[in-house]
């Protein structure tokens, strides 16, 4: 399997095409938009040596933020990227849980971020970035310090995200619709919820 960055988004769909990460149909996204297209990152991280060879090609990026103490994921997607990026930069490495009751982010299991500690956040893919602005107060809460942001797939069209950088193995561009702006040809197609974040 390929493990060289792509350049440019049409090369990126083409390496997720080769893992089988790309799914075509109709999707609620966990932003409560729509798409046509579904990254499924479970497909990239059944695959740890070779993400890790991607991973490894950020480190010098990933220094470049300054020093980091803690990486932080999402559970679940998040967790698995995070352990790598832990592993690849020498970070102590946790994750947050959603409640199912509130559906709010917390830490759990013995997970602490000391006051100043300087924290990367990390996740799979991010297309609107709601989790990490969730987990970014999250963090400023308990006193850390947000030093960046690191993904394996980035969906947004941005290089920032709630004014921290974002460092990324690939960038992709995939067309996203707001719930009421839905094209007739895609309103055809049933929707589907991948995923485990509530949509609000």
């Amino acid at each position: 399997m390929r493990t060289e960055l792509p350049a440019s988004s049409a090369e990126a769909i083409e390496v997720l095409k080769d893992y089988g990460a790309v799914e075509e149909g109709h999707f609620i996204l966990a932003s409560g938009n729509h798409s046509n297209y579904y990254v499924k990152k479970g497909k990239l991280v059944q695959h740890p040596w070779e993400l890790q060879r991607m991973i490894e090609q950020r480190v010098e990026a990933l220094n470049g933020l300054g020093g980091i103490d803690v990486v932080l994921s999402p559970a679940m997607g998040g967790v698995p990227v995070g352990q790598q990026v832990g592993l690849a930069i020498h970070a102590r490495t946790i994750y947050a849980e959603r409640n199912a009751e509130t559906n709010k982010m917390e830490l759990k299991r013995g997970f602490e971020i000391k006051p100043g500690e300087r924290v990367l956040l990390v996740e799979d893919v991010i297309t609107t970035g709601g989790t990490f602005l969730e987990l970014t107060d999250f963090v400023t809460g308990q006193g850390g310090e947000i030093a960046g942001v690191f993904v394996i797939v980035n969906r947004s069209g941005k290089d920032t995200i709630g004014g921290f950088p974002l460092v990324a193995c690939m960038e992709i561009v995939l067309p996203i619709y707001a719930p009421d702006q839905l094209p007739e040809w895609l309103e055809k197609i049933p929707a589907v919820r991948p995923g485990t974040k509530r949509v609000e």
